[in-house]
């Protein structure tokens, strides 16, 4: 079986960025000053993470997780940031504690498989993809982000299982399009891989990863 190099999908996996509302409900009541700081903090940092000021962003969520411990969305959120700042350890200890606090928060157990996927510890970032997709089975991607972990395990068979799901589930997202396309490019199916990645362009035009893909394209027209 032909290698895979981890390079194919880097910075690929899917971070959910603001799904952990629900889990709110599991925050033990606080003082009303303390609980408005705390919410005041998160909201704030949450308008940093929309202007990619990360830094700024991880220490307003850091306050809030000082005035409320116990709530779920500050170490979350906090654990988000920590992520995209490349601070994989702590992210992985408030994912952690918010699964604490929620062991049913799939997006918090599919935040951390990213994690682990980063860290490149594949087997447990799968683990924690497959007990998301029991909470969300329909979840396109958790499907997707399985399916990532599924091609650095060289299980591309099961990887193609999981793109097709996602599709199934959600036929107007890009992703699993991308990552039929790389699938199809190790297993040297060109004209498959040709059309799924075409698929992919066509529905996110100005995706950042527009570049990789175009890549691919080109060394699938080239004959690579």
């Amino acid at each position: 079986m032909k290698r895979v190099h981890r390079t194919w999908i880097l910075a690929v996996l899917l971070l959910v960025l603001s799904g952990i509302a629900a889990c709110q409900d599991s925050t033990p009541t606080l003082p009303a000053s303390s609980a408005a700081d705390a919410q005041s903090h998160v909201d704030q940092g949450r308008a940093y993470m929309d202007q990619s000021k990360l830094t700024e962003a991880a220490q307003e969520f850091e306050e809030a997780v000082k005035l409320a411990p116990e709530m779920v969305e500050a170490h979350f959120r906090l654990a988000n940031a920590y992520t995209q700042l490349g601070r994989l350890e702590d992210a992985e200890k408030h994912f952690k504690e918010a699964l604490r606090l929620d062991p049913n928060s799939a997006d918090a157990l599919s935040n951390l498989g990213v994690v682990y996927y980063e860290q490149n510890r594949f087997d447990e970032a799968a683990d924690q993809f497959r007990r998301a997709l029991a909470l969300k089975p329909d979840d396109p991607e958790i499907l997707y982000n399985l399916g990532g972990v599924y091609v650095q395990q060289e299980k591309l068979d099961e990887a193609i299982a999981q793109f097709k799901k996602g599709i199934e589930v959600n036929p107007g997202q890009p992703e699993p399009y991308f990552g039929l396309g790389n699938v199809y490019k190790l297993q040297g199916k060109k004209t498959e891989a040709i059309e799924a990645l075409n698929k992919f362009l066509e529905l996110d035009p100005n995706s950042q990863w527009r570049a990789m893909a175009e890549g691919l394209l080109a060394e699938l027209k080239a004959g690579n």
